[in-house]
């Protein structure tokens, strides 16, 4: 009997997981919540009816296999038609994001499926009187929340690293006690499918305030995706490229990219009424055209750039998070700054400092944090004034490839060298095979530009002085590509031989940072955390993606790409999102380091 009153019991633990529902929703607490939105989720399905695997939809492995089998016969519906039509209209990949994004809004501020009830006035005729109805007729045609309430097993990762963020950092009372924010539901309302651009979500429904999130994690260019689960999530929104394979398995820093998108979405919040509110904010657009003199391209392809002040609001977002995520982790913090700068946000830094200040000063005064926003507005003119604004931006913002390629558009020119001294014949091969496949990778990327862009591929013994003087792209190590064995003492980092074997070295030392594979062996050195402040030291099998101002011209840059082999060189064909100056990839570790003036 005692035997088998012990194995019941082990039975029972073992079972009681399963006997668990698995739900799309979790209560944080009270006041917060976080979901797999069974709205987003719709329209997800119905875009994905509309227009295929293109560059919004995630690769979900079996579950698209499953939105195939069960809806696919839905794929001339009305409503897959209306979106198919409506979408149609956008002249590129950032515009089809903005239209997505309002989409996923509206489709927000109503009850869930299939009754799909306005919660408030939308004053969105189209979406109301036409796409609304149709959306309603598909969910129920299709039978969506019967799917959708059978596949909560699928949405559980995403729904895991969530809830383990949020509780880290408990929205409703980091927002009470820092920034006087009461009386306020956190609602947190994610897609699965589609990648929907991530935005901040502030109706009132039913005279409750809502303060929260919908839409993914910012995509590729704004936060860089360097884990295996925002790898697989992460889409380029804004191009459609290929993402390179630089990730690592880290659940921590999964949880930290998480937690900062939420607090970005609620420093829009807490800041922007104010900032609309405030008098002449135009009169500080000079801080956001410091930016488009020197990136261009950017600027045109970012949607927060298509109005003159659009980057001051991103700015006091990024500083909301920045100091909130200061609070449990500071060395992710000091990676996000740097990051920013690299965006442009060259008041990054001095903002944070600003933001915290106000804040200490909302906690002693009872006033809420948002009081504070027309102080901050009013002394920046202090940090940078019309007629210092480009000397302090070239002081903070890093070398980055993003600046490279974005003087790429500028020049109408970029050149790609690959190496032919590689005494294996197949080494030479295979870098040119991976110098054509960057190249026909920054012939996508610059098809929003005004001009064409010429992108050249060239052998190294047929540079001439003029292609050396643009913005050049140097593929291969010492080895095998001759101009890299002529410039690499002017790199920050180089490939020597020691005892044999081929190591990257450290021949500057510049602020740096290591994100930690679960797995890393440096975890004994840095200890259980996600980013360490530091480097990796001189490091075998590594591949690296580096930029500098090019040493025969240095208003232009110069890119290098390698690897420790021809294989590790061809890591990095798509080198157009890194906000690094360079990065070093291990395959268990990523190390990214930022400087702004060349190196000596």
């Amino acid at each position: 009997m005692k035997r088998l009153l012990i194995w019941v019991t082990i039975l029972t633990l073992l079972l009681a997981p399963l006997a668990a529902p698995l739900a799309s929703a979790v209560k944080i607490g009270p006041d917060v919540m976080v979901e797999i939105s069974p709205n987003a989720e719709l329209l997800g399905i119905v875009y994905y009816l509309a227009f295929g695997k293109d560059p919004f939809v995630i690769d979900r492995g079996s579950y698209l296999d499953e939105v195939e089998a069960h809806f696919g016969k839905f794929r001339n519906s009305k409503a897959v038609l209306l979106l198919k039509s409506y979408l149609s209209q956008a002249r590129n990949v950032p515009e089809r994001d903005y239209l997505l994004l309002n989409l996923e809004y509206y489709t927000l501020l109503c009850s869930e499926p299939p009754e799909l009830r306005p919660l408030t006035t939308l004053g969105y005729p189209w979406f109301e009187n036409e796409f609304l109805p149709a959306l309603r007729e598909f969910a129920e045609e299709s039978d969506f929340m019967n799917f959708y309430e059978g596949h909560m097993d699928y949405y559980d990762e995403d729904l895991r690293i969530y809830e383990n963020a949020l509780k880290m950092l408990p929205p409703d009372e980091f927002m009470a006690e820092n920034a006087g924010v009461h009386g306020v539901t956190y609602e947190f309302l994610h897609p699965y499918l589609v990648a929907v651009h991530g935005h901040s979500f502030s109706p009132t429904l039913n005279g409750t305030e809502i303060w929260g999130a919908g839409g993914m994690l910012p995509l590729v260019r704004r936060t860089p995706q360097r884990t295996l689960w925002s790898y697989k999530t992460a889409r380029d929104t804004m191009f459609g490229l290929p993402l390179n394979g630089d990730y690592i398995v880290s659940t921590g820093l999964d949880e930290l990219l998480y937690l900062g998108f939420i607090y970005h979405e609620l420093g829009h919040d807490v800041t922007v009424p104010a900032i609309n509110s405030y008098r002449n904010l135009t009169s500080l657009a000079y801080f956001v055209d410091a930016i488009r003199a020197d990136m261009p391209y950017l600027a045109r392809y970012d949607m927060h750039f298509w109005s003159r002040t659009g980057m001051l609001y991103e700015g006091f977002a990024d500083a909301w998070e920045d100091y909130a995520i200061s609070r449990i982790n500071e060395n992710y913090t000091l990676l996000a700054i740097n990051m920013q700068k690299a965006w442009g946000e060259f008041w990054i830094g001095w903002l944070l400092n600003r933001t915290a200040h106000y804040s200490e000063l909302s906690r002693k005064t009872g006033k809420p944090f948002s009081d504070y926003v027309w102080s901050i507005l009013d002394e920046m003119r202090n940090f940078a004034s019309p007629e210092n604004v480009s000397e302090v931006y070239s002081r903070e913002v890093p070398v980055t490839p993003l600046r490279a390629f974005d003087r790429g558009a500028e020049l109408g020119r970029v050149v790609i060298v690959y190496g032919t001294a590689n005494p294996d014949p197949t080494g030479t091969e295979k870098d040119k095979e991976t110098a054509e496949e960057i190249a026909e990778n920054l012939r996508r990327f610059y098809s929003q530009w005004v001009e064409p862009v010429d992108v050249v591929v060239k052998a190294d013994v047929n540079v001439t002085d003029s292609d050396l003087e643009g913005v050049v792209v140097l593929v291969g190590g010492p080895v095998s590509n001759r101009l890299v064995r002529e410039l690499d003492s002017k790199f920050p980092l180089r490939f020597e031989k020691v005892n044999g074997t081929w190591l990257l070295t450290h021949t500057e030392n510049v602020t740096s940072f290591v994100l930690l594979d679960e797995k890393s062996p440096w975890r004994r050195i840095y200890g259980n955390v996600s980013v360490a402040v530091g480097n990796l030291g001189n490091v075998a099998n590594a591949s690296v993606l580096m930029a500098i101002r090019n040493p025969y011209n240095e208003s232009n840059y110069l890119v290098w790409i390698a690897g420790e082999n021809r294989n590790l060189t061809a890591l990095f064909t798509n080198p157009t999102y890194y906000l690094s100056s360079y990065e070093i990839y291990t395959g268990k570790e990523v190390e990214v380091g930022f400087y702004v003036l060349p190196p000596s």
